[in-house]
């Protein structure tokens, strides 16, 4: 059975004013039963008093009692030794009629108190008897009904006080304890929302005091947890996203090793066999001979360029290879290239289409250099129908965009994802045909990615335009004078 929560306000409340109610009551409780016996013990002091009084007058008794009883509205009998009457007191307490005693309590000097009444009568008296050293017998009256009904009406003031007490202090405590109460209630729901790991909440409580300390501190755990929990997370995402990059190391290489061991296999083969056929003199024409040492020597030629290939991707992709950054011309870059694929050009009949331009890039010119053969090469490998490559050159504003276009055909949806991997081939069997391994336009996006620049292709209406991107002279130029001015 879930039990009831009290909340700290409303507990303190109760708390606190069940000690204040008890307190109250219990004083209540003590006034009436002690204030009538208080009230009697202070006459019976009064009375013990007036018989010393008495007894000190010596001779001179009968001047002082008649005064005393007026003074003290008491009844004073004085007796001889004989217990002749010397004194009959003048009060109008007792009357004639025969007195019984009610009750008696004796002292140790042989005085005594009687609570006596008058036969036919509700009234009482408190009388006091006491024997003097001379012999005489002194008896004082006093009424004891007055002293009840006082008594009585203190308790009930008293009572009346204590109810009036506690009701202005159940009113004072309900307040004091929403004042007291709040800060703690505060202090509870932000460490509700800190438990729920939500740290927006703050604390506002301003005092000086142990539980301003207290709300300070909350304030510091909650920013600290806070601070904590964001470097958490931010180093859990980047240990997410170290532990996928060493993923996608891992298939990269199994792909790469399962890649290369493809293409290695075909050549070894044909080289293994050509020259089992020589040791075995399958052929005694030296035209034969000749034939296939030339084989042999070609497949090995195409093993040491895939090697170097891979190589070469392997500085790339591991950063052992860094660029060398410099200015230099575009325009004369691209001329500078066009010259060197030129006869290229003409054996495939390829009209190649570049109108100039006038920029400045810093990037590592062999390097780059490199990323527009390997483009424009795999683009004389796809060039169809018109027969035409265009290279193009776009200013972007913080970099310089070289676009290759080529007609033909277009790079397929499947296509889309791998083109730029390693080893990887849209049309295999046209690729083999003419001695390509898949590397690239890998070896293209290493050394783009290594310059912090961005590659990638479009497909065009007739064709296909790739393009890579390399830093504006102008941003290089703006960065020196930041780094001088610095």
């Amino acid at each position: 059975m879930k039990k009831h929560k009290i909340g700290f306000r409303i507990r303190f409340f109760l708390e606190v004013g069940a000690i204040i109610a008890a307190c109250l009551v219990g004083i209540s409780i003590i006034n009436s039963q002690l204030l009538e016996k208080v009230y009697i013990s202070n006459v019976e002091n009064t009375l013990e008093d007036i018989a010393r009084e008495v007894e000190r007058a010596g001779e001179d008794y009968f001047l002082v009692l008649s005064q005393i009883e007026t003074n003290e509205d008491v009844s004073i009998d004085l007796y001889d030794e004989t217990d002749n009457m010397l004194y009959e007191g003048g009060g109008s307490f007792v009357s004639g009629d025969r007195l019984n005693i009610v009750s008696r309590k004796e002292n140790k000097d042989g005085s005594y108190f009687n609570v006596v009444a008058a036969e036919g009568s509700s009234t009482q008296y408190i009388l006091y008897g006491k024997d003097f050293e001379n012999g005489y017998h002194i008896e004082v009256f006093t009424e004891k009904n007055p002293i009840e009904e006082n008594a009585s009406v203190a308790v009930k003031v008293t009572t009346s006080i204590t109810v009036l007490t506690l009701a202005l202090a159940l009113i004072f405590i309900f307040d004091y304890s929403r004042r007291f109460s709040k800060p703690f209630i505060q202090m509870n729901e932000v460490m509700e929302k800190i438990a729920g790991l939500d740290f927006s909440q703050r604390t506002d409580i301003d005092r000086n005091d142990e539980i301003g300390t207290l709300a300070k501190n909350i304030n510091k755990v909650s920013d600290s947890l806070d601070n904590a929990l964001t470097e958490l997370r931010e180093k859990n995402k980047q240990l997410q996203a170290d532990i996928e990059k060493e993923r996608r190391i891992e298939k990269m290489r199994q792909d790469f090793v399962s890649a290369a061991s493809h293409e290695l296999k075909t050549p070894i083969a044909i080289i293994r066999g050509y020259a089992e056929g020589l040791r075995m003199n399958a052929s005694d024409s030296d035209a034969s001979t000749g034939e296939y040492s030339d084989i042999i020597m070609n497949e090995a030629d195409k093993m040491n360029e895939l090697v170097l290939s891979m190589l070469e991707q392997s500085l790339y992709t591991s950063g052992q290879k860094a660029p060398e950054k410099e200015l230099f011309d575009v325009d004369k870059y691209i001329r500078d290239f066009l010259k060197t694929v030129n006869p290229i050009v003409e054996e495939k009949g390829i009209t190649v289409s570049y109108e100039g331009c006038e920029a400045e890039a810093f990037a590592d010119r062999k390097q780059m250099t490199r990323v527009l053969s390997n483009i424009f090469l795999n683009a004389c490998s796809h060039v169809k129908d018109e027969m035409l490559i265009e290279i193009s050159v776009e200013n972007e504003g913080e970099a310089t965009r070289v676009s290759v276009f080529n007609t033909g055909s277009f790079i397929s949806d499947k296509d889309k994802d791998g083109i730029f991997t390693s080893f990887y081939r849209a049309d295999k069997a046209h690729s083999r045909k003419e001695g390509r391994f898949g590397l690239g336009l890998a070896i293209v996006k290493s050394i783009i990615d290594n310059h912090g620049c961005q590659c990638g292709f479009e497909n065009k209406e007739n064709g296909v335009s790739f393009y890579f991107t390399m830093k504006n002279a102008e941003e290089n130029k703006e960065n020196k004078e930041e780094n001088y001015e610095n």
